[in-house]
């Protein structure tokens, strides 16, 4: 493959990427909304199971092992997790920056608690990476209890679910959204770095993605801009290739940087230098 490289994105792209975020989020909430209006069974709107990527993941053994799907959930939830999928081998975890409504919301409070403590909370990073790997045990324990319970285990504690479907009846789902609220503002995306299992899942299988975000040494003039701007908290000043497993593939870092060409965005392999020609015996 050729190898081709993205310099400094616009603002106009930054811009879609917001737009973007705004029509998911919209897309969802009318979703949620709509079946707590018209109710669900066969005369009613699906419920917003149907319509979760991860129900994919979740429902996907039963499916295989039984050719039955897991209730609330359908071959659509296996489409949109295959199409996913399809956008991770392109772009990595690109789904979380560009499409995922929760990871929006917490982008948007992760702004306003910047605005009220004048900064986001840095986690140490010994500390960070400790709690990163909580995402694969969550995700775990959450196939092991689908598996065991045959039903929808997670949707009582998934943030997705409480938030967009717009019902706060029970002490759970209002002390699930103080706590996604009472995270999210002190630290940017602390949902998806250290507990969301669909991340989990792109950690897994982002390595393979064709565009890779590197930063170049010799452009780089080591201001810690890009760290700063980045909202999953990835030491990109400090990176070679920016980790797969991590990377939401927001550009930020790139629109942060002064430096235009310090930070791409590549597909495929760089081309190998020239080889120099054995020299002539004299």
């Amino acid at each position: 493959m050729k190898h081709q490289s993205l310099l400094h994105p616009s603002r106009r792209l930054t811009l879609v990427r917001w737009l973007s975020l705004l029509f998911f989020v919209g897309l969802t909430s009318y979703l949620g909304i709509r079946h707590q209006i018209v109710g669900g069974g066969p005369q009613g709107a699906a419920p917003l199971d149907t319509f979760c990527v991860f129900g994919g993941v979740e429902t996907l053994w039963t499916y295989v092992t039984t050719g039955k799907f897991l209730a609330k959930t359908n071959m659509a939830n296996l489409v949109l997790l295959a199409a996913s999928l399809v956008l991770v081998i392109v772009a990595g975890a690109g789904f979380c920056g560009w499409i995922c409504p929760l990871g929006a919301l917490q982008e948007w409070l992760g702004k306003l608690g910047k605005r009220l403590f004048g900064n986001s909370l840095t986690v140490p990073p010994a500390i960070d990476r400790s709690l990163r790997s909580l995402r694969f045990l969550f995700l775990a324990l959450i196939l092991y209890r689908t598996v065991l319970d045959n039903k929808l285990w997670f949707e009582t504690y998934d943030p997705f679910k409480v938030i967009f479907h717009f019902n706060f009846e029970t002490t759970t789902s209002v002390v699930i959204l103080a706590l996604f609220i009472a995270l999210s503002l002190p630290i940017e995306r602390s949902w998806c770095r250290y507990l969301c299992p669909l991340s989990a899942v792109y950690s897994l299988l982002s390595p393979l993605s064709l565009f890779k975000l590197k930063r170049r040494p010799s452009a780089c003039i080591d201001c810690g801009i890009c760290t700063r701007a980045c909202p999953v908290g990835i030491d990109v000043q400090h990176c070679g290739t920016i980790p797969d497993g991590q990377c939401i593939k927001c550009l930020q870092c790139m629109e942060a940087c002064p430096k235009p060409d310090a930070l791409v965005l590549e597909t495929g392999k760089p081309p190998s230098a020239p080889a120099v020609p054995p020299a002539l015996p004299r």
